[in-house]
């Protein structure tokens, strides 16, 4: 540890004592089929003790120190080295409400620690040193390389002996050759050259170039419907960006693109029309783009036609339109959305009528107050302002709704099949939502609902 901290200011001695230098440190955590299999991992308590001896050995504002969770460091150990009682473990911490744990937000080792107690897994225990002779949990799972191997180069770290690189070198006998199939050859350039990157694609234009704000209307459908709003974001963007499409960017140290999205369509909710507007350059000459009516841009006929050969399954660009600069913010034109919503196991005598009285009691109430539970607290909120249009298609088993958005927000789909139509919180859950229109406040740059 000492050394560690020496050669941290040696490296600030050697930038002339100016700038900033970071000092990352984690605990060692033993592995299955490694050389290192077999060894003891610090506890919390020594953990903790090292990481504030070494604190204390850095007193320059120009060195930095950030290390690992040292209980999440104990965590992965248990879980990497442990037997059949792991899957149960992680099974009672789940039931215990563990979620996300591999975000420092959401660790919650007292929870961990309580299902360990409860299946009696003690920590120092699972952590400890194995002798060569042990059996290990893992023992029955042939990966290749043998226990022979494994011993020596344990034998070979702890003596401080190097092991020859084989694709360079002799033959080791590791075990994960099979020297017909499975060779240790290093990748030739030629092998290389049969993966262009990316950014090989050739740009959209060599014309020169204006920025312009362009609108586009794509689908989040099938599987697209499991990506979250940052997902999509990110694929769109790559693709934007492979397609040699010129998106500008923000300024600054930390340059963001220019885009910016209607709303974010909830995980499991698919969309035939989703919005973004992006800032890109695109030539300035040959424009026949109108704010209205179908694609006539060849430029932008193009740019659609390679993005879309970029986006993954479900998502499909639609429209794409160019807009005046000067225009109000996609999110300051929505006004509402409309919905097909189709839960399971409705087409039954009893459940289409039941589901219809609910529709009417709601249609004929002024407000319609209904119990939310969010971050912990029960929250009443009345939705009957929201709802447009409501109603049962009987031959497609589907609801129909409308709803509007503005400053005060929107509602749920959810919140109307559990509410208004008196489905089950598990089935409102699994029904199908598709977003089959989104209403703007003019129609100047698109139509009015889609």
């Amino acid at each position: 540890m000492r050394g560690i901290a020496e050669l941290g200011y040696e490296a600030l001695r050697k930038a002339g004592n100016r700038g900033q230098i970071q000092i990352s440190l984690s605990t060692f955590v033993p592995k299955p089929h490694s050389p290192f299999q077999w060894n003891r991992q610090i506890g919390l308590a020594e953990t903790l003790e090292k990481q504030a001896y070494f604190k204390s050995r850095i007193r320059s504002r120009n060195l930095a120190v950030k290390w690992h969770d040292a209980r999440m460091s104990v965590l992965e150990g248990i879980i990497s080295r442990g037997g059949e009682r792991i899957g149960l473990l992680i099974e009672e911490a789940y039931k215990a409400g563990c979620r996300f744990d591999g975000w420092s937000d959401h660790f919650r080792y007292d929870l961990w620690e309580r299902a360990m107690a409860a299946l009696a897994i003690r920590p120092e225990e699972e952590l400890r040193e194995r002798a060569l002779s042990d059996p290990l949990p893992w023992d029955f799972i042939d990966c290749g390389v043998g226990k022979e191997y494994l011993v020596e180069e344990l034998r070979k770290s702890g003596a401080g002996e190097l092991s020859p690189d084989c694709r360079s070198g002799p033959c080791r006998n590791c075990g994960v050759c099979d020297h017909e199939t499975v060779l240790p050859i290093i990748a030739s350039e030629s092998f290389r050259s049969t993966a262009p990157a990316a950014q090989d694609m050739e740009p959209l234009t060599q014309a020169p170039l204006a920025e312009k704000r362009i609108r586009i209307r794509f689908t989040k459908l099938g599987p697209a419907r499991f990506l979250s709003h940052l997902e999509v974001s990110a694929a769109l963007i790559r693709a934007v960006n492979r397609s040699g499409l010129n998106l500008v960017h923000s300024e600054g140290f930390h340059p963001h693109p220019k885009i910016s999205f209607a709303f974010a369509t909830a995980v499991g909710m698919e969309s035939e029309g989703e919005f973004a507007d992006i800032q890109v350059r695109v030539p300035r000459k040959d424009r026949t783009a109108t704010q209205t009516g179908p694609v006539a841009d060849p430029f932008l006929e193009e740019a659609v036609r390679r993005i879309n050969g970029l986006l993954p399954k479900g998502m499909e660009i639609r429209e794409m339109r160019e807009l005046s600069p000067l225009g109000p913010a996609l999110s300051a034109e929505v006004r509402g959305f409309r919905y097909r919503i189709a839960p399971a196991g409705i087409a039954d005598a009893e459940s289409l009528p039941a589901i219809e009285r609910g529709i009417e009691r709601f249609l004929r109430a002024e407000s319609f107050a209904i119990k939310r539970e969010s971050k912990g607290k029960t929250v009443v909120r009345d939705i009957r302002p929201f709802v447009t249009e409501l109603r049962l298609d009987r031959e497609a088993c589907e609801i129909v709704l409308s709803t509007g958005f503005g400053p005060q927000g929107t509602v749920r789909p959810q919140d109307i099949l559990t509410g208004v139509c008196g489905i089950g919180a598990e089935q409102a859950r699994t029904a199908r939502i598709l977003k089959t229109g989104t209403l703007f406040a003019t129609a100047k740059n698109f139509s009015q609902t889609y």
